[in-house]
């Protein structure tokens, strides 16, 4: 399982160009060793040897894998669809978050390329981390009513800020968190739709813990149904704010009780996942950042 996963991950760009770079560090290594070894006399020969014959045909291979690696994660997923363990281990975890992501999440139109994998790495982690502390679906039902929470609050306080109704100040309380932590209307449009990509980002990953916690335990999350509504209604609300679309403003579903984070675990939490969402991936010690930023 670890094999095949790793060689599925070289579907993805970044992964194939960080083994590449491995690859590359190894192979230039063994050729130094080896002219070490037989002297600098043999420096064509021991060239053409590492680059031609040892590097060449594997770094082919991984890019072999960018159709490749799809194939291979299907056959893992149908392998883990109807297995009992299919959350044991942190490949598994990735592999069936990847999944329900499929099915659970339609971004918005503003959304970049690279948003949609930022939100698996993230949930992957994030759920990999509970099932391994013991706690699985209870942790994952936290997180999931956290990051809604934060979500719903984040969406209001946009909505606010551009009805002109935000109180002003970059100290001023709003729901929970400082305005200017979560929406500033005086910023350009670049500024905004970081922000913007940041609340599409993290509703969609509400929809996937929401998720993952029902399929983990063939039992529905409470609420489930209200905090998809309310992910979906931000995602539809960021296109219309960050395309500039007329539409009413937001509003949570009616029977949505949200929790009520803390102000400085609010403020924590958007800040460490809109500087994810803004890194390339894989921005470990960014992601490290938020899920550390996560009540439990």
């Amino acid at each position: 399982m670890t094999v095949r996963y790793s060689l599925s991950r070289l579907s993805r760009p970044e992964s194939r160009r960080a083994a590449g770079r491995t690859w590359l560090a190894l192979c230039a290594a063994g050729a130094l060793l080896s002219l070490a070894v037989f002297g600098g006399r043999h420096l064509v020969f021991i060239v053409i040897v590492w680059t031609v014959v040892i590097f060449a045909p594997v770094r082919i291979a991984m890019e072999a894998f960018h159709a490749l690696g799809p194939r291979l994660r299907e056959r893992l997923r149908d392998d883990l669809l109807t297995a009992p363990d299919r959350y044991a281990t942190p490949e598994r975890v990735a592999v069936m978050v990847e999944h329900l992501y499929g099915q659970e999440v339609l971004l918005p139109r503003l959304a970049p390329p690279d948003l949609g994998p930022k939100v698996i790495e993230a949930a992957s982690r994030l759920c990999a981390r509970a099932f391994h502390r013991g706690r699985g679906p209870l942790e994952i039902r936290q997180a999931a009513w956290a990051c809604g929470s934060l979500v719903n609050r984040w969406a209001a306080t946009i909505s606010a800020g551009e009805s002109g109704t935000l109180p002003p100040g970059p100290a001023t309380a709003w729901n929970g968190a400082s305005s200017a932590s979560l929406w500033d209307a005086r910023a350009s449009i670049q500024d905004q739709w970081v922000t913007l990509r940041a609340v599409a980002g993290l509703a969609a990953l509400t929809r996937v813990l929401a998720a993952v916690y029902e399929d983990s335990t063939g039992s529905q999350l409470q609420g489930a149904p209200l905090l998809r509504q309310a992910a979906d209604a931000v995602m539809d609300f960021a296109d219309q704010v960050g395309l500039r679309l007329e539409g009413p403003a937001y509003e949570p579903p009616e029977g949505l009780f949200p929790l009520d984070l803390p102000h400085d675990v609010a403020t924590r939490l958007a800040d460490t996942w809109r500087a994810f969402c803004a890194a390339p991936l894989p921005a470990p010690r960014r992601l490290r950042a938020f899920l550390d930023a996560i009540p439990r």
